[in-house]
């Protein structure tokens, strides 16, 4: 199986990373494709870009390396997300390639009565991340609340998961049972 590791850690030493990496053996992946998303060029898109972008999608023609990343995603049979929950939402550059990702014609499109059609090939959508503080409420939670929407609304991968460790800044947190009781949970 073919996973798509989506890799928005800034840091060498990030707790997320670690996470996802032990999520990713856990997995006993074979055929692991990682971008990382800090050092890659995906920029979002701009006054310039969104001409290019809109052509290429009006068009059908997904020539410009643009669409790379959306190529990418969509065949991919598996996508591990791995990001840190910043001030509630995902970093910025991770919103840049997922709102590349999510071109029409690419990884969805839509049919005659205006419903979202998928043309991604993933069966699971795992995403990855810890955060200092308390997990958010859902009213909140701007990072995976945003990822399961548009893996659930526009590429309609049947599972979902988040796997999160949560309130690692805390004074007397101890991370790392706190990164191996999210392993766990993730195991169910």
């Amino acid at each position: 199986m073919s996973i798509l590791f989506v890799n928005a850690c800034m840091r060498a030493d990030s707790r997320t990373l670690r996470l996802a990496k032990a999520v990713l053996s856990q997995d006993d992946a074979q055929d692991v494709e990682e971008i990382r998303i800090g050092t890659k060029s995906c920029d979002a898109l701009t006054e310039r870009s969104i001409v290019s972008y809109n052509c290429g999608v009006a068009s059908g023609n997904y020539e410009d390396a643009l669409f790379s990343p959306a190529k990418q995603f969509a065949q991919a049979e598996e996508v591990l997300i791995a990001a840190p929950l910043w001030n509630y939402g995902i970093p910025a550059r991770l919103h840049d390639y997922l709102e590349i990702v999510c071109s029409q014609g690419i990884t969805f499109d839509v049919d005659e009565q205006g419903r979202y059609v998928s043309l991604c090939h993933a069966k699971r959508l795992t995403f990855v991340t810890t955060m200092g503080g308390p997990y958010p409420s859902a009213e909140n939670d701007h990072a995976f609340g945003y990822i399961r929407t548009l893996a659930t609304a526009f590429w309609h991968i049947p599972l979902v998961r988040c796997v999160y460790a949560e309130s690692l800044d805390m004074v007397g947190m101890d991370v790392e049972p706190a990164l191996k009781a999210a392993l766990d949970r993730s195991e169910g």
